[in-house]
């Protein structure tokens, strides 16, 4: 009997040890990545336009189009800028986002003082993803992370962008008078004459359902239109983490799965909503089902990457760019019916070359269209040496252990304390 506890104990012992090593969930897929850039095959569309269309190098065909707001087909909002040149996805351009008050007031009836946020309009433009997106009703249950890159103008205007969204989801719940999550701006300080120069913008994170909300401001670190920055949001299916430049910012408890998932609506970049009860006072715009439009975005985006499960910032493109030898062409916008099971049906047209530049050229990766993603082909091409290794899309990255390890290691250790009482039991028996 001494020998089998003494079994026992040793074996309790050795599955507590494994146990504790943390249990990795599934691997996080590629939903969506735009490289809002002048380059061809990027997109489709005129710049001087409002038909640009940003192509989901995934073929996923969850491509970006553009929508205009209030007198926003009046202005240039969309024009080119320089690249990005933070991290290791560096590029020769990106779109730039002029939405501001400067801009704006040329079409504008304001009054003296009167902004977007006390009584005026809001003109401007924005990017939201093409109707039937498969993305618009993706319930991310294994948790997701978001990759920007991202730089802010020197005239973002506090009363005009503040609370703007950078990357959000479309719709507003009416109990919490917010949108379902956004990656955002939140309010600034010391900005005597509206411009930023040297003053600084907090970062917010909201994230609610219809029972309660997370909104959160985070002053800890201040990012002024001073260049180029990356901002990756990870969440592992138990808390998020919110990282900057590879840093990480701050860790959120709650909410770690994206809960309102109404297919009709959108993903958007550059605009904040607000639910218009109540506040009609406080903007002209149109009060639309999905929220009322109230704070455009002012700056360029490099890149924006959507993934189906938590990444490490190792992980991230602030380490590791992306690029591919193929992409596919843009994708046609698709009618919901809430009788199918997908919206995956969604088409693209035939795939393109995409362009290669010294920085892409680290690691390829053959895509497909939308049509054969199941099937797809995934090519890795070897990393050139850069620090870290070079990734492509197909290779999935690695998400964050989950609390599988947790709680097998638990039961391990309940195991290892009653064959220890077990022993100690039969010891004191046996005298």
């Amino acid at each position: 009997m001494k020998k089998i506890t003494a079994a026992v104990l040793m074996a309790s012992i050795i599955i507590s040890c494994f146990a504790f090593i943390p249990a990795h969930a599934e691997e996080a897929k590629a939903v969506a990545h735009w490289k809002l850039q002048n380059e061809q095959g990027y997109f489709v569309g005129d710049i001087e336009k409002d038909n640009l269309q940003f192509i989901d190098l995934t073929g996923n065909g969850n491509d970006l189009v553009t929508r205009t707001v209030g007198n926003g087909s009046q202005l240039d909002i969309f024009t080119w800028d320089t690249g990005a040149d933070k991290g290791e996805s560096k590029s020769a351009s990106a779109l730039k986002m002029d939405n501001t008050k400067v801009l704006a007031e040329a079409v504008d009836p304001y009054n003296e003082g009167e902004t977007s946020w006390t009584g005026g309009y809001t003109s401007g433009k924005y990017l939201e993803t093409i109707k039937g997106s498969p993305i618009n009703s993706n319930e991310f249950d294994e948790g997701f992370s978001v990759d920007i890159i991202v730089k802010l103008s020197p005239e973002l205007d506090n009363d005009y962008n503040r609370y703007c969204g950078i990357f959000s989801r479309q719709g507003v719940i009416e109990e919490q008078n917010e949108p379902p999550f956004s990656i955002a701006l939140s309010e600034w300080t010391d900005d005597a004459n509206g411009v930023m120069g040297e003053n600084k913008t907090w970062l917010q994170y909201l994230h609610c359902n219809y029972a309660s909300k997370v909104n959160v401001e985070m002053n800890e670190i201040t990012i002024g239109a001073d260049g180029w920055h990356h901002i990756l949001v990870s969440s592992d299916g138990i808390s998020t983490t919110y990282y900057i430049d590879g840093e990480a910012l701050r860790t959120i408890g709650d909410f770690p799965y994206l809960e309102y998932t109404e297919p009709d609506y959108s993903w958007e970049v550059g605009v904040g909503r607000k639910w218009g009860a109540g506040h009609e006072n406080e903007c002209k715009n149109e009060d639309a089902p999905e929220g009322m439009i109230r704070r455009l975005f002012a700056g360029s985006i490099s890149e924006i990457r959507v993934m189906d499960g938590p990444i490490e910032p190792e992980d991230s493109l602030y380490y590791k760019p992306v690029s591919y030898s193929t992409i596919p062409g843009p994708a046609t916008a698709k009618e919901y019916n809430p009788d199918e099971t997908t919206t995956e049906e969604l088409t693209t047209e035939e795939v393109t070359d995409a362009p290669q530049t010294d920085e892409e050229t680290k690691n390829t990766e053959a895509v497909t269209t939308a049509a054969d993603t199941e099937d797809k082909d995934e090519t890795t091409a070897k990393a050139d040496g850069t620090k870290p290794e070079a990734t492509t899309e197909g290779e999935k990255s690695q998400g964050k252990g989950s609390n599988t390890g947790v709680i097998i290691g638990i039961i391990a250790g309940v195991v290892v304390v009653a064959a220890i009482i077990s022993f100690i039991l039969i010891k004191k028996k046996k005298k």
